[in-house]
Parts: C-alpha cells; structure tokens; sequence
C-alpha cells in the first residue's frame, strides 16, 4: 500500500508541468470570464434565449473540435494541440468584452469552446497513454481538481474586477490568465516525449466508423451530465441577479459553492479506483440534481448559497468521472480517434445545458430551467447505470 502511495506521489509531481499546469492557468482565464458573460449579454440587451445560444455556443466548439484535433495530433503532435488549443482560447476571452453584435459573440464563444475542447481531449489523451489504470481515476480526479481550484478563484476575481474596472477589463484579465497555460511548452517536463516516427498513424475517420455505437452509446450518459454541469454557470447567476446581488456577490456565491467542491475531489478518485466509477457518479450527482431543485425554489440568497454549496458537493464527488469513463472505454491502440468521437458526443452537453436555461427561462421562468437541469442529471445517471454499467474492469 505504501508503495501504492509513494508511486502516486512521483506520477503526481511529474504530471504538474504537462498537465496540471495547462489546466489550471486555461480554466482560471476561462472562469473568470464564466460568471460574467450572462450578466455582460444582459447587460448590452440581449434576450434570455439568445444568452443561452451564446453560452452554448462554447459547447458547440468542445463537441466539433473532437475528431479535427485527434486528426491534428496524430498528423503533428498532442503538444502542438494544446498550444494552438490555449493561444485560441486566450484570445477569444480577450476579445469578447470589446463586442456587443451577438452573431460575433457567438463566433468568439465558439472559438473559446474549439480552444477549450481541444486543450481538454489532449490531456484527456495523455493520460490515457501515459498513466496506469489503477491510478487513472486519481490522476483524473486531480485533474478535476486542478479545474475546481481554478473555479474557486476565477469567479471571484471576474466579479471583483468587473466591479471596479469594467466588463472589458475584466475579459482582458481572463484571457491573459489563459495565456499562461502556454508556459508548459517552455518549463522543465512540460512537453510530452513522444518518438513520433516509431508511432503508427491511426486512420481516424476509419477507427470511428468501427467504434461508432461503442462511441454513441458510452458518450450519451455523460452528455447529459455535461448539460446539468454547464448549466448551472447560467441559471445560478441569473437566479441570484434576479434577487438583488451585486456583481461582486454573485462571483463570490459561485466562488464559495466551487471551493466546497474543491474542498472533496479527492474522494472522487479514490473511491472510482477502490470501488468502481458507479460508486462516485450514482450518490454525486444524485446529490446535485437534488441542490438544482433547491436553486429551483430560493427566493433568498441563502437559499441560492445553500444551492450551490450543495450543487458544489454533488459536482465535487465526481471530479473527474466523465475523463475517467472515456478513458476507461477507449480501445487499445486506437485511444485518439475514440475519445474524439467520445468527447464529440458528450461535450454536446455544454451546449444543450445553457440551451435548455435559456429556453425554459423565456417559456416557464428561471426556476423552472433550474428544475429541468436536475432532471436532466438524472437522466444521465440512469443512462451510465444501464447502458454504460462499471467500466473500472473494463
């Protein structure tokens, strides 16, 4: 066991350069910007629906990049992805509080998901060539944790600069802080080493059409767990908007929800790799789809704080689940193509989230999207249960 241990420790430090650093520096810059765009967009006039097609358009970028990144990396290098991944993202992020058309917004939102979902399926890739399947759910989990980390700080900072400085400044930070996820391809074991000429090239397009049920069926479940995850980066700005907050409340609100979720991830890894992915995902999110119903009811901002600290603790336990299942199910051999397809399918979900905030909100109010999310959770937990089942020994 203390071998176990100590082995997790030395995979763990040499992990923080190539993957924890990028991580931590891209999703801080992204959520600083996070809890803003909703309050941004109604601010220079924007419909509630149009808000959610703006959102999800993040969603739509993560999902389309999938198979063109996988193609990418296999023809060059999964370090030249990521770099590409980041430099995108930053730059839509730095963009986006100098516009008010919402077609452009759409585009740059766009492009921050295209940046986002590659930078995600690269390191996604990493680990599943580089790190063994007994730790694999930790090392995800840390990776989740990495994403929370940031999320406790990012919304904090994004209101407390939007406050003082302006919507436009605030864009302008997240999308430097971004920037510094390209640090990796410069400090000491950050960049993969890969003899790329002893590697045989996977025909992508080839190996997606052989795994494609495989792909549709094992991505369905956690598509839907991306929908109630996404949003809530909506609904719980709106709601707390809606009751009085200021700017630099709502940041800290999400902020405090996020450290409580922070504050548990490693529970998630280890009980995935002791006692199977079921036993972190069914209780979690069952837990958060239980926190949307309360957001659905509030009409205080305790109860919206009380909301997200239990969205947060639902959201916590499964930190890294979704990476950890795609893993899990890519087939030997042939690991890019399907996590481009896998992430394809899932990362729908971050569309399809803020879609369904938007559009429930003009038809039946924000409460009632709150409650749509919860059930959407729910769905996704059935669907990894029946269809998807353990894959810790698969």
């Amino acid at each position: 066991m203390s071998e176990l241990h100590h082995d997790l420790r030395v995979e763990l430090r040499r992990l923080l350069p190539p993957l924890y650093l990028p991580i931590f520096a891209m999703t801080t810059g992204m959520t600083v910007a996070l809890p803003l765009i909703p309050l941004y967009l109604d601010d220079i006039g924007i419909s509630l629906s149009m808000v959610g097609v703006i959102m999800g358009a993040t969603g739509i970028g993560a999902a389309l990049v999938g198979i063109p990144a996988s193609a990418f990396a296999e023809r060059f290098t999964n370090d030249h992805l990521l770099l590409i991944a980041v430099g995108a993202s930053a730059v839509s992020l730095m963009a986006f509080g100098f516009v008010e058309l919402a077609a452009a917004l759409v585009v740059l939102r766009l492009i921050s998901g295209l940046g986002f979902g590659a930078m995600g399926q690269s390191r996604q890739l990493f680990v599943t060539r580089g790190v063994p399947i007994h730790i694999r759910g930790r090392v995800t989990s840390g990776m989740g944790g990495t994403h929370r980390l940031a999320l406790a700080v990012g919304p904090f900072v994004g209101g407390a600069v939007a406050a003082v400085w302006g919507f436009t400044t605030a864009f302008v930070v997240a999308g430097s802080l971004a920037a510094a996820g390209m640090l990796f391809w410069i400090v000491p074991g950050g960049r993969e080493v890969v003899h790329h000429e002893d590697r045989e090239r996977i025909a992508v397009r080839a190996s997606l059409r052989r795994h494609r049920r495989h792909i549709v069926l094992g991505g369905t479940g956690p598509m839907l767990i991306q929908a109630g995850r996404e949003g809530r980066y909506v609904v719980i700005p709106l709601i707390a908007d809606r009751l009085g907050l200021s700017l630099t409340e709502i940041g800290g609100l999400l902020a405090v929800g996020t450290v409580v979720d922070f504050m548990i991830f490693p529970i998630s890894g280890v009980l995935m790799d002791r006692f199977g992915r079921l036993s972190s995902i069914v209780p979690a999110f069952t837990v958060m789809a239980i926190g949307m119903v309360f957001l659905g009811l509030a009409d205080s901002t305790v109860d919206v704080a009380f909301a997200s600290v239990l969205i947060g603790l639902g959201n916590g336990a499964t930190s890294g689940a979704v990476m950890t299942l795609g893993a899990d199910l890519a087939p030997e051999g042939e690991q890019g193509p399907y996590l481009a397809g896998f992430n394809l399918v899932s990362n729908l979900g971050l569309f399809i989230g803020p879609f369904v905030v938007g559009t429930v909100a003009d038809v039946a109010g924000l409460d009632a999207s709150a409650f749509a999310l919860g059930a959407i959770l729910m769905a996704g937990v059935a669907w990894i249960v029946l269809v998807v089942g353990e894959t810790r020994s698969a």
